[in-house]
């Protein structure tokens, strides 16, 4: 199912966007991001509260961005101590806005990376594309949204990317 979805990801096709939920997007993407954190090392800890509306999106666009932000955050951990190698999924709801959290314990992003981040062949990795981010900030737009990060107040990163929640679907009839 992971190869399937990488591939229909990799075959040029129309974004198809329909009502998903963060519940099932992390769930779809959960068993990869588990094997690289446990190869790695780190801890997966995911937080979903009950009752997260859904969001209007392209399901595997979605699941794309997860990976890559996790993929992200298990590198940072690389250095950090085995028992602080912990990574956070978590998700709220605010504003009309539903928030997916990628927390790591790494090393941080400085001011000066941090200005050029999402920018376009910008990398910190010796075999990065710089690629990555920049890609995820545009589809995470592309659905109305934001993508985001901030320093963890305890050490490493928050990556975060908000959707606008769609209304309780009413049932028909």
């Amino acid at each position: 199912q992971i190869i399937r979805s990488v591939h229909e990801f990799v075959k040029k096709r129309e974004p198809v966007r329909e009502e998903v939920s963060i519940r099932s997007v992390i769930d779809g993407v959960r068993a990869l991001v588990e094997l690289q954190a446990r190869q790695a090392g780190v801890a997966l800890r995911v937080h979903l509260p009950p009752g997260l509306p859904p969001v209007l999106a392209d399901r595997l666009l979605l699941e794309q961005v997860l990976l890559n932000l996790t993929r992200n955050a298990i590198e940072a951990m690389q250095d950090t101590r085995p028992e602080q190698r912990v990574l956070r999924i978590e998700a709220d709801h605010e504003d009309g806005q539903v928030a997916v959290s990628v927390i790591d314990r790494g090393h941080g992003i400085s001011p000066e990376v941090a200005e050029r981040l999402f920018s376009p062949f910008y990398s910190t990795k010796a075999e990065g594309m710089g690629m990555g981010l920049s890609i995820c900030r545009t589809a995470i737009e592309f659905h109305g949204g934001t993508l985001t990060h901030a320093p963890h107040p305890v050490g490493g990163t928050v990556f975060t990317f908000s959707l606008p929640a769609q209304a309780a679907s009413r049932a028909l009839g």
